[in-house]
């Protein structure tokens, strides 16, 4: 028995060697650590996670119909936040890109390890002073005093003259609900916005209204993020007494625009067409033919002091080849109906 048994440890040592050479008593341990801890090991690396282009149907924020239209739309993904570049179509000579940035506040981390936060700082003076600096260098920004604000609430913005004919605008608003509505359950999350847009010949009102009517389309799918507010409640003079509802403002402007009337053009036909010519001495042989027939032309009007004889053209002729025609003397008021030899002689 003991020599089966030394033989058998005999045959595991060749073999061992013969696995992992002379140092597999070594390794063998080794081998079997690297084993066990092989299931703590993560996913492989996902390319293009976290920041990476997407569709401009995917933008947060759309901008008006009347433009500027997107270009591209970069997407950064953080632990509480979504972060996109949309980039706007640009045309004028001042250098970099119109955008509008959107930060969306409030959602979960893509990945479980994850630790990239992104900052929510307060919008102040000095901080948006430092945003303009970046996105306009060497543009003098003048702010606006005045109070404005669109569908999501108050925004502030200012303008300054970028190259050539340019006009730019810095805008930018904070969407959140208010403070004292704040929890961790209800009404969380906020929504950071920053325009600039620089155009060449435009107005402070077409760059004004991008400010004002631009459309927030994302969301957060949780049931208390909320940045906006608890919705207002209905007027307290809703079906109350002496306080009459109509369907316009009280004007005289009518409700369906009226159509203007149509005009119609008519075309008459101009009187006969009379040459202010003087007639050569025909000879009274000649056979009288009608009037030429009504055509659309300009009316000869004779002078103050009339010819002697009014000249009629005759009509064409039966055949396209011939192109002879025949005039009629017509006599004129002075003359008398007197005949020597064959012609009309006036007195």
């Amino acid at each position: 028995m003991a020599d089966r048994q030394m033989i058998g440890t005999r045959t595991g040592e060749l073999s061992s060697r013969r696995c992992f050479g002379p140092t597999g008593a070594v390794l063998a341990p080794l081998l079997g650590l690297v084993l066990a801890l092989s299931g703590c090991a993560g996913q492989p690396v996902q390319m293009g996670s976290t920041v990476k282009t997407v569709p401009a149907e995917q933008a947060l924020v759309m901008p008006p119909a009347a433009g500027p239209g997107i270009v591209t739309v970069v997407e950064r993904r953080f632990d509480n936040a979504i972060d996109q570049d949309i980039h706007l179509f640009t045309s004028a000579m001042t250098p970099g890109q119109n955008m509008l940035k959107v930060q969306m506040f409030g959602t979960a981390a893509p990945f479980k390890m994850a630790s990239n936060a992104l900052t929510s700082s307060p919008l102040t003076s000095a901080s948006v002073g430092s945003e303009m600096r970046k996105a306009l260098p060497g543009i003098a920004m003048a702010r606006s005093q005045y109070y404005v604000q669109n569908a999501y609430g108050p925004f502030g913005y200012a303008f300054g003259r970028g190259a050539g004919s340019d006009l730019c605008i810095y805008g930018w608003q904070q969407v959140r609900s208010p403070t004292g509505t704040i929890s961790p359950f209800a009404n969380y999350g906020s929504i950071q916005i920053r325009l600039r847009v620089c155009e060449a010949g435009a107005s402070e009102q077409k760059l004004l209204a991008i400010m004002y009517h631009y459309t927030i389309l994302g969301a957060v799918d949780a049931g208390g993020w909320n940045p906006y507010g608890e919705p207002n409640g209905a007027s307290p003079t809703l079906g109350g007494i002496g306080a009459p509802s109509y369907p316009r403002p009280a004007s005289t402007e009518p409700m369906v625009p009226v159509l203007p009337q149509r005009q119609s053009i008519m075309t008459t036909r101009a009187p006969m067409t009379t040459s202010a010519i003087s007639a050569p001495r025909q000879p009274a042989a000649a056979t009288p033919v009608a009037p030429a027939p009504v055509s659309e032309t300009t009316v000869v009007v004779p002078t103050a002091s009339p010819p002697s004889n009014l000249v009629v053209p005759s009509p064409s002729a039966s055949t396209a080849a011939s192109t002879a025609t025949a005039r009629v003397t017509v006599p004129s008021p002075s003359c008398t109906t007197q005949k020597e030899g064959t012609d009309i002689v006036c007195r």
